[in-house]
């Protein structure tokens, strides 16, 4: 089922407050632009020195940018974050891995309800395009249920999650123009992301509920891992591209 970011944000107030604080941290500008700096600004191949007025309108227009894009929402930090973890599965070859980790997400879905996934930007799931195998399958895939514009999120049930989690993956890893895409259960107060290497990281708002998926992560012989690396060979990145605006 397709949702709009509006819809989606309404479904579990635990990922929102993560998804909205993510997005603070990473989007809103920190660097201010400098009256004296030298830069080379976009409309220009000459390295300029910053007036007060350039700097000011710069810090302005990129303030703006972030005020205009991000998600609203009125969060009330009702959700306590108490840790984190990094998992990956014990297969090695890379559909067994990867079919790990769909099938993992499928039977968690049957205690904590539909699988929610949305990117943390409002940048659509069809911005950039590649012809790298894998991922220009999953792309086939996407175009088959949405359009270029479609920056919301899927909300997947247990019959739907193992068939995109690999499509999710080429994704994340190859299209490096895409935001990052957060995951979580409709009843469940963990955030979930598959990063580039393949690693499964999640982020706990519960502790009973940490103890619950870390016995069941360990039960299906996941492993913790201090770094992200790929943990099989998939494909040394040779598909990684980014989108270069004109």
């Amino acid at each position: 089922m397709l949702e709009s970011r509006e819809e989606i944000l309404k479904l579990n107030n635990c990922f929102t407050e993560h998804l909205i604080s993510v997005q603070k941290a990473k989007y809103e500008p920190t660097d201010k632009w400098i009256v004296g700096e030298s830069v080379i600004l976009d409309d220009s191949d000459d390295e300029v020195v910053l007036t007060k007025e350039q700097a000011d309108k710069l810090n302005k227009e990129e303030q703006q940018y972030f005020l205009d894009n991000r998600d609203e929402y009125n969060s009330q930090n009702l959700n306590k974050w108490i840790g984190r973890t990094t998992l990956t599965s014990s297969k090695k070859d890379s559909q067994g891995y990867l079919n790990d980790l769909g099938q993992s997400l499928t039977d968690l879905s049957r205690d904590y309800g539909e699988l929610i996934i949305l990117g943390d930007w409002n940048t659509p799931w069809l911005n950039q395009q590649n012809d790298y195998p894998p991922v220009a399958k999953a792309l086939q895939f996407l175009s088959q249920k949405i359009d270029k514009k479609f920056n919301g999120g899927f909300v997947l049930n247990s019959d739907e999650i193992s068939e995109f989690t690999p499509y999710l993956f080429w994704l994340t890893r190859c299209n490096a123009s895409l935001p990052e895409f957060m995951m979580t259960f409709k009843n469940s107060k963990t955030v979930i992301e598959i990063c580039k290497y393949g690693v499964l990281h999640l982020e706990f708002y519960g502790e009973q509920e940490r103890e619950k998926l870390m016995n069941f992560f360990n039960d299906r012989e996941f492993e913790e891992v201090d770094s992200c690396n790929d943990p099989i060979e998939f494909d040394n990145f040779k598909g990684r591209k980014i989108k270069i605006s004109s």
